[in-house]
């Protein structure tokens, strides 16, 4: 079976990418981290740097929010129809 992500791109990553939404296709047991991986090969850049090699958690240079909820373990499975949002963080005063 195979699930579909919509993923949504703010900030560099739009810029990168070209485009503002993406639909993407992954098996049904796919994670987090393999469409991660997925979007790094095809569009490289800040795309490769979204998870910390040392770590294995998402950066905190990068937000990362599937269906709402801010996510830093990019183990979480992936579900038909989630909605993916990549982008920085928003600081300020």
């Amino acid at each position: 079976m195979t699930v579909h992500v919509k993923v949504l791109l703010h900030a560099m990553f739009k810029e990168i990418a070209g485009q503002r939404e993406i639909l993407q296709e992954a098996n049904a047991n796919s994670t987090l981290r393999d469409m991660l991986d997925v979007l790094a090969k095809k569009y490289g850049k800040e795309f490769d740097s979204i998870i910390n090699p040392k770590t294995g958690q998402v950066t905190l240079d990068t937000l990362v929010i599937v269906n709402g909820k801010s996510i830093r373990n990019p183990d979480v499975q992936l579900q038909d129809n989630d909605v993916v949002m990549i982008t920085v963080p928003v600081s300020g005063g």
